[in-house]
């Protein structure tokens, strides 16, 4: 029997674990057996925006139930596709659960896709499965790194590159950040320093201040208690990782006629993430981390774009250790304790944990 969380669309804290038979594989699919996945407050971001932005859509539920999109690395178990031999470790995108059959196709010495016709019209940068074997970049003891913190670092890398665009806007602005303690947030403020140039303040609870000031990646932390006292020196720009409605209409109004924009990437305070309305302007614009990796790739060109982002990525990993402490729990057990505890906001700033299913 395969396990699985199994989410109700609508209401995110109704989550059980559910029992499935493996089904019998046709010609051309394989059967992925999961072996480890990173559980982290963006994985409650894909579930608070799992219908808006169609993460929903990626591992339909047997039960009329979601599953909930994981970043993490499985091994083939059975194939009946050329090609593709029982045993290979694949790094990709995952249901929370034992097992994923995939239809792969595109398939090259480096990767695959998964061409589930139900997946054709999701965006690709989800769909492609990386064969580990072929991965330079690939070290077993780097795995719980890589699960953990990729996923999020090419999102503020993402960030970072359009924060620093000219037809923008946001090139002069100083950048506060919501949810300064995320991981997402920590990425962007380590890719900010390394450019320079740019003030990058750190927004948190009291209760996670004392770990965001000991970062050293912040020009300046302060209290969401505080906000009112927010004097930036030029209109200042909002990356806004936390979604919190009624953080958003404090900091509209103390900071009204100083804002250069206010950007939405996630949604760790998921239940009050709907923006407010009659917000003071401007009024906030999402960010698609696969939309401007588009834009990108077309203006450098998909080689390009790998080798810059591989480099940026293997200097944060490399930084990892002074920031995260890397811990795994055990099973569908242990899936369903993380799960709620990031509902919950109990997960510790520090902690990058992983299920070892």
């Amino acid at each position: 029997m395969n396990w699985a969380l199994s989410i109700d669309r609508k209401t995110i804290t109704d989550v059980r674990i559910i029992e499935e038979t493996a089904r019998p594989l046709a010609d051309g699919e394989a059967r992925l057996a999961v072996d480890s996945f990173a559980l982290t407050a963006n994985n409650i971001t894909y579930a608070a925006f799992g219908d808006a932005m169609r993460y929903w859509d990626f591992f339909p539920g047997t039960d009329d139930r979601c599953r909930l999109p994981v970043w993490g690395f499985a091994d083939i178990a059975e194939s009946r596709v050329e090609g593709l031999a029982v045993g290979e470790r694949l790094y990709g995108y995952f249901p929370a659960a034992s097992e994923l059959i995939v239809s792969p196709g595109k398939i090259t010495p480096g990767a695959f896709i998964d061409t589930a016709p139900h997946r054709a019209e999701l965006p690709p940068a989800y769909n492609n499965y990386v064969r580990c074997s072929a991965d330079p970049g690939w070290t077993e003891n780097g795995e719980a790194a890589q699960m953990v913190l990729q996923p999020l670092f090419i999102t503020a890398w993402l960030l970072d590159f359009f924060l620093r665009d000219d037809a923008n806007g946001f090139t002069d602005a100083p950048i506060l950040l919501t949810s300064a303690s995320s991981k997402t947030a920590i990425a962007l403020a380590f890719a900010l320093k390394a450019g320079g140039g740019r003030q990058a303040i750190g927004l948190t609870s009291t209760r996670n201040a004392v770990f965001v000031n000991g970062l050293d990646l912040y020009d300046a932390v302060t209290t969401y208690d505080a906000v009112d006292n927010l004097n930036p020196a030029r209109p200042a720009a909002i990356v806004d990782f936390a979604g919190d409605a009624d953080l958003n209409r404090a900091l509209h109004t103390a900071l009204a006629g100083r804002l250069a924009g206010n950007i939405r990437v996630g949604g760790a305070h998921w239940e009050q993430s709907a923006p407010p309305r009659d917000l003071p302007p401007p009024k906030p614009q999402f960010f698609f981390a696969p939309d401007a990796a588009r834009t990108l790739i077309k203006q450098w060109g998909p080689e390009a774009f790998d080798q810059r982002y591989k480099a940026a990525w293997r200097t944060f990993a490399d930084a990892a250790p002074d920031y995260f402490d890397f811990r795994s729990e055990a099973g569908s057990e242990g899936a369903l304790s993380v799960y709620k505890s990031l509902l919950e906001g109990k997960a510790a700033p520090r902690d990058g944990i992983s299920i070892k299913v």
